[in-house]
């Protein structure tokens, strides 16, 4: 008899703070140590980068694993899919020379955004900083199932049965909330080409990602969007619509629980925050967020902060919005999808302790490093960070570490750290009381240090 195989095994990759951690970059440096990356929630509403040598790589509701070939990918039944972004992200990919045959499975118990669905969010999501893509409204629905005698939600498999209805339920759908019937026709005509494109991949095996565990195969779920915009832990209303926990990636994700190794938090050095709801420790408070509402409303974004201001000098004010501003920039703190400015605030250990301690998290990456250099350009020459208490209260602690200069980042893996740096790191690790597996130094993927056991900065 041979040997009995190896049951496999799932970790799960969330964000630790309100959104745009990095987590598709960290996804990517680990890909190679797994045979499946999985999605659990979200959908078109999730904007993650990987920087690549030929440009930044976009990806929205395919897995971030894409750049290994050896590498499955799976869309769990947690997931809302947007059939025509789907469909154009899949060839996006392949003009890039990077096929999904073969790689890709989606489960066909994935509900499906209509357009009635966008519509909704187009209309009322701008209050709560929505992408627009209608996610919430199709979660919604999912829970609602039936208004009066008709149904009103739909999944994939819906449409592998008995497409020409679903479309015609969709269309009619639809024009009950709103009476631009040319756009709304469109819109089905578009799902209808895309369907094309997505059917090969969709599975109704609800086994599918198990059968695969059971033969061995490592599984690592990454999260759409972050802890701290759960729908049920978040601050209503300003969350996303989605279970973010890591704990619903065995809902989400189609896999029994039994399998979960470890869970990975994925932090970033500086906080930022798309869209409205609270960022205790934004640099600007209430003028920040107006001003990044307001420039999300009117279309700008990147561009025209390049065009109206100078970081350096901005920094060099001794002002706190402006303080943000420069950080934006210097950071490029702009939304994925949107291109709309990010609220930006300091690091919040407070906030990422009760973050760690909710989410069960078992080691953590930090992102975005080389950030705090912009803090060498302050009159102060110090990183400020929030240590305790509510930010803005009167119980608020901050504590100053002495800033480095951007040119003291190393660029490559061999070089030594700024001992500032080295400093708040250790420091970090140990106020969160878990080991740091990895820092970003730059956006590039060559400038993400992954440190070995015997280097680790641990608690």
């Amino acid at each position: 008899m041979g040997a009995a195989t190896k049951t496999g095994y799932a970790d799960v990759l969330v964000g630790l703070q309100f959104g745009d951690e990095g987590k598709a970059r960290i996804v990517d440096h680990l890909a190679a140590g797994y045979d499946v990356i999985a999605r659990f929630n979200g959908g078109a509403n999730a904007g993650h980068t990987i920087a690549t040598p030929s440009g930044a790589l976009r990806l929205r509701q395919v897995p971030s694993g894409v750049l290994h070939p050896g590498v499955a990918l799976y869309i769990g039944s947690g997931c809302v899919v947007g059939l025509q972004q789907l469909a154009s992200e899949i060839a996006m990919l392949a003009a890039q020379g990077i096929s999904l045959e073969g790689r890709l499975t989606i489960s066909d118990r994935c509900p499906l955004v209509q357009p009635r669905h966008v519509l909704a969010d187009r209309r009322d999501g701008a209050r709560i900083g929505t992408t627009g893509n209608g996610i919430g409204p199709c979660y919604a629905d999912l829970a609602a199932r039936m208004r009066g005698a008709e149904r009103v939600a739909f999944q994939l498999r819906d449409l592998w049965c008995d497409e020409g209805r679903v479309f015609e339920l969709m269309t009619r759908l639809a024009s009950q909330a709103d009476d631009d019937d040319e756009a709304i026709a469109a819109m089905v005509d578009g799902m209808r080409h895309a369907w094309r494109v997505v059917r090969p991949f969709v599975t109704n095996d609800a086994v599918a990602l198990l059968r695969r565990v059971e033969a061995g195969a490592r599984v690592l779920f990454e999260g759409a969007q972050s802890v701290m915009l759960d729908v049920v832990h978040g601050v209503q209303p300003w969350v996303t619509s989605s279970h973010t926990l890591p704990a619903y990636a065995y809902v989400g994700g189609d896999l029994p629980c039994r399998y979960h190794r470890k869970t990975i938090g994925v932090a970033k050095a500086i906080v930022s925050r798309v869209g409205n709801g609270p960022l205790p420790t934004e640099l600007g408070g209430q003028r920040s967020e107006a001003y990044c509402a307001a420039a999300a409303h009117a279309g700008r974004g990147r561009a025209d902060e390049a065009a109206s201001h100078d970081p350096l000098k901005l920094l060099a004010e001794a002002d706190a919005f402006s303080t943000g501003v420069a950080i934006r920039m210097l950071a490029n703190e702009y939304g994925t999808g949107t291109g709309r400015p990010r609220r930006v605030g300091l690091l919040d250990v407070a906030q990422l302790q009760r973050a760690i301690q909710q989410a069960g998290v078992d080691e953590v990456y930090l992102n975005k490093c080389d950030s705090l250099a912009a803090f060498s350009h302050t009159p102060e020459r110090c990183i400020p960070v929030i240590v305790a208490g509510e930010a803005g209260s009167a119980s608020q602690r901050v504590l100053q570490f002495p800033a480095f200069a951007h040119g003291s980042i190393p660029t490559d893996a061999a070089s030594p750290l700024p001992p500032q740096l080295e400093a708040l790191l250790a420091w970090l690790a140990h106020a969160i009381g878990r080991p740091l597996r990895g820092i970003g130094l730059g956006p590039e993927r060559a400038q993400m240090r992954l440190l070995e056991p015997n280097q680790q900065t641990t608690p």
